[in-house]
């Protein structure tokens, strides 16, 4: 009797954690983006983001306007890793800190507050440019400025 339910919990433990989602591992991904990175330091991926593995190695291309892009081809997903110390620029093309289909954070803040929303950028732009905003909780886009890679105000 108690070899079955040690037998059954063990199954019923093996069954929960093969039951766990499976998410890209970041740790892994921070190693090798810190390692491509150069004399550039990479700020760490953002834990929350839950994203489902690649079944490649993921690209990652860049610096460019701050940040290097990890893609994952084969299943569309893309994310923009913001980097610090950069040498420079390689043109106009890599002043654009947001691209269209980023996710995007939008801030509006005033006297006393601060408020900050998650939606895609509708269209590509750089430090101070417009920029249009889709946000899930309204039907229309809005209108923001970026101010630094993945983040854009909105003015009240």
């Amino acid at each position: 009797m108690k070899i079955h339910l040690l037998t059954s919990l063990t199954m019923t433990i093996a069954t929960a954690t093969s039951a766990a989602p499976a998410y890209q591992d970041f740790d892994a991904l921070d190693a090798r983006i810190a390692s491509l990175a150069g004399s550039a330091t990479a700020v760490p991926i953002d834990r929350r983001i839950k994203l489902v593995p690649c079944p490649e190695e993921p690209e990652i291309s860049g610096p460019a306007g701050g940040a290097l892009t990890v893609r994952c081809p084969a299943l569309g997903w893309r994310i923009r890793v913001a980097v610090t110390g950069t040498s420079g620029t390689a043109g106009p093309a890599s002043s654009v800190l947001v691209h269209r289909g980023d996710a995007v954070e939008l801030v509006a803040h005033g006297d006393g507050y601060s408020v900050s929303s998650v939606g895609v950028a509708l269209e590509e732009g750089p430090v101070g440019g417009a920029i249009r905003v889709k946000i899930p909780t309204s039907p229309s886009p809005v209108a923001a400025v970026v101010a630094r890679a993945g983040v854009a105000s909105i003015s009240n």
